[in-house]
């Protein structure tokens, strides 16, 4: 029996996040009036200090990645998808759209790459036909085929938007990397 199964079995709380704040920190959260790319201010202890409190905002009660997801529902593709801090990205299935929405943490960019559980994963949804649509040091791209996701895979495509001179998607990264918090 694994450390979480006894855990649980005690009563005790199982968090899967371990101090994973990808969620708190890289996407814009209208609902707390937080940019993207920059820390929500309700980050404490490696975690979310309003966790449990009325002050949470729905879209943060509702919000869960697809490895939170997968542990908290048993599903069987959970040994399938990396912790995000293993993977240097985090993603999440749109509830209704085929969809997968992933983050790059941009202090590992090319990190989530050589995660080799989770590109099979990545492959194996675009493949079933989900759109990937992918958030990378302030770039957007998304992805509708197994080929263009390799090519993705080999090239470093923001660095390639950026040698081009090319706006930024999410302008918030500039500002947030220019800034001491960021």
């Amino acid at each position: 029996m694994g450390q979480a199964k006894r855990r649980r079995e005690a009563g005790d709380r199982i968090s899967h996040c371990r101090t994973c704040t990808y969620c708190c920190s890289l996407p814009r959260i209208d609902a707390l009036d937080k940019p993207a790319y920059r820390p929500c201010t309700h980050i404490a202890g490696g975690g979310c200090a309003i966790f449990g409190q009325p002050e949470r905002p729905a879209a943060c009660l509702a919000y869960a990645c697809a490895y939170l997801t997968a542990r908290m529902t048993e599903a069987p593709e959970r040994n399938r998808i990396p912790h995000p801090l293993d993977c240097g990205a985090y993603f999440h299935r749109d509830p209704v759209e085929k969809v997968i929405f992933l983050f790059v943490d941009p202090a590992r960019p090319l990190y989530w790459k050589t995660s080799v559980l989770l590109v099979d994963f990545l492959k194996m949804q675009v493949g079933a036909g989900f759109a990937l649509f992918v958030t990378d040091r302030g770039r957007e791209m998304v992805i509708r085929d197994v080929g263009t996701l390799g090519e993705v895979l080999a090239r470093d495509m923001v660095a390639i938007a950026d040698r081009d001179g090319r706006p930024l998607d999410v302008p918030s990264y500039r500002e947030a990397k220019a800034s001491p918090a960021g």
